[in-house]
């Protein structure tokens, strides 16, 4: 179910985890319109839908990669809608009330992008050894 190439939500991934670390000015600044951020975030989402469907569907890898692939792109997507939901004004049940308000810490944005940069780097790498 993967549209391109098997690795490209992990592409989209580290891109928007860059975009979050801009956006806190950390090591370099880049602060975007709101509607760039749920427009990639949005689409990240869409990518990660497809990673956990291609997951479930092939259960042939080893079943602590699968695991862990899968826990990966739940939080992954946690944050992606999160970011969706804080950036247009969208009301997602649960996400806007349960995380949203942890978005006012610069902190927080900082480390959601740091997670999503390592993260997808490291499932970048591991990459040629599950398939």
């Amino acid at each position: 179910m993967k549209l391109i190439f098997a690795a490209e939500d992990t592409i989209i991934g580290i891109i928007c985890g860059l975009l979050l670390v801009g956006l806190t000015g950390r090591f370099f600044s880049l602060k975007l319109s709101d509607i760039t951020y749920v427009i990639i975030f949005v689409i990240y989402g869409f990518f990660i839908l497809l990673d956990i469907f291609n997951e479930i569907r092939d259960l042939t890898t080893h079943f602590g990669f699968i695991i862990f692939s899968l826990l990966h792109s739940f939080v992954d997507l946690i944050i992606a809608l999160t970011f969706a939901s804080h950036f247009s004004g969208w009301s997602i049940p649960y996400i806007t009330s349960a995380f949203v308000p942890y978005l006012q810490n610069e902190g927080v944005v900082f480390f959601a992008g740091a997670f999503l940069v390592v993260g997808n780097v490291i499932w970048l790498i591991l990459y040629p050894f599950l398939d």
